[in-house]
């Protein structure tokens, strides 16, 4: 099946430069090319569309608009801005309709393998219901003790951007949207982050509290729906196999770009669940009844309610938002990391083991049971070093992270 893809420019000039640069994508794409905005709502209105790339600045309605106007009416549709204009306040009109941003000039290569990407991702979601709520989630429950933090911290004018950002760190909602912000093409940035301290402290105080207080990015409500599970227990378990990841990453590598990868990867490998637990909680309360009845593995009680499970969910979603892919492969493979080039793959090999070691100081274990792989408890580049391993782990671990003052 061919994706299909819907490009709307009102410069007929560059409509028919991506005609030109796209060409080689034929035998793939489906794709349509229109001048306004009301003739893109048509043609969606008429046949469904994976993908909408689109103009910000058009007369009668412009790209923000649009994207709004798509995102209640094909929420399904993978939604991207292609533009040349850096008007703040039209970005901000897009921060929750939109999942990527792009600047022209674009290169080609980057267009297409975002587009193929986030389709491919798409084709493991087979629940139709499941993918129209990914469509419309622009921001996930924060943890209310942290939200409320971060507000009070804002609402002092000497805080510091690097305060902020060890808040901000913190939480799996917060961490996954700065992160979607700062890799956006809007701020031009010419390299990803990975740390959301480092994220926070890029775009500076006064950015924060506009994007917080001004355009309410965070959600501070944090409550899930759910009876069986709280945001409590994924919140606890998932900053401690964020720590732990750190430290094991630590043995294994000394660069600290895959530190921070293996923080972030390790603070939201678990975001699939609070996206369904939040999009679906009584029907997340049916996969733990199903979980405990049946005495099978979580992600086979998700695939049996869902038909997907919450690695691909969380991975679909944070590769959409623009995340960085080693963050992404994080997400998606954290139960399975068999068949990769471990030393190329050191954040995921971290999340996995921080995930499944049993270790003694381990907070609020999820009830996934998680257990390490074989073939990679096997390899010489984590067997050699499991005493270390484990030491870096229980030391990560050790102090209560339900203290808001622990720091990654």
């Amino acid at each position: 099946m061919k994706y299909r893809v819907l490009f709307v420019d009102d410069e007929q000039l560059v409509l028919d430069g991506l005609q030109r640069m796209l060409r080689s994508m034929r035998d793939v794409w489906e794709m349509a090319f229109v001048d306004s905005a009301a003739k893109a709502l048509q043609l969606l209105d008429e046949k469904p569309y994976h993908v909408l790339v689109s103009d910000m600045r058009m007369p009668t309605m412009n790209g923000a608009e649009l994207m709004q106007a798509v995102a209640k009416r094909h929420p399904d549709t993978i939604r991207i801005i292609l533009s040349g204009h850096a008007d703040r306040d039209l970005i901000s009109q897009c921060l929750g309709v939109t999942h990527q941003y792009l600047s022209k000039p674009c290169d080609p290569e980057v267009l297409k393998n975002l587009i193929n990407n986030a389709c491919r991702l798409g084709g493991d979601i087979s629940s139709e219901r499941v993918k129209e709520m990914l469509g419309r989630i622009d921001r996930l429950p924060s943890m209310p003790n942290l939200y409320r933090a971060l507000s009070s911290a804002l609402a002092s004018e000497k805080v510091s951007s690097i305060e902020l950002g060890q808040i901000v760190s913190q939480d799996i909602a917060m961490t996954a949207k700065i992160l979607k912000l700062v890799n956006s093409a809007f701020f031009g940035l010419r390299r990803e982050l990975a740390s959301a301290t480092e994220a926070v402290t890029y775009l500076g105080t006064e950015t924060i509290r506009s994007l917080v207080l001004a355009n309410g990015i965070f959600d501070g409500v944090g409550k899930l729906g759910t009876k069986n599970l709280k945001i409590e227990q994924i919140w606890s378990h998932s900053l401690s196999v964020a720590r732990g990841a750190k430290g094991i990453a630590q043995v294994l590598s000394r660069a600290e770009k895959i530190h921070d990868l293996a923080f972030t990867g390790g603070l939201l490998h678990d975001a699939g669940i609070l996206v369904l637990a939040s999009g679906f909680p009584e029907s997340y309360d049916e996969v733990l009844d199903t979980m405990t009845r049946e005495r099978i593995y979580l992600p086979m009680a998700e695939h049996q309610v869902f038909g997907v499970d919450h690695a691909e969910v969380g991975a679909y979603l944070m590769q959409l938002w623009g995340l960085p892919l080693p963050v992404v492969e994080c997400i998606r493979r954290h139960h399975q990391p068999e068949m990769i080039d471990v030393e190329q793959n050191i954040p995921l090999i971290a999340v996995h083991l921080a995930d499944a070691l049993p270790v003694s100081a381990h907070h609020s274990p999820m009830p996934e049971h998680c257990v390490p792989h074989a073939s990679l408890l096997a390899h010489p580049i984590v067997s050699s070093r499991m005493k270390e391993i484990q030491s870096a782990l229980e030391l990560a671990l050790t102090g209560n992270p339900m203290d808001i003052g622990v720091l990654p």
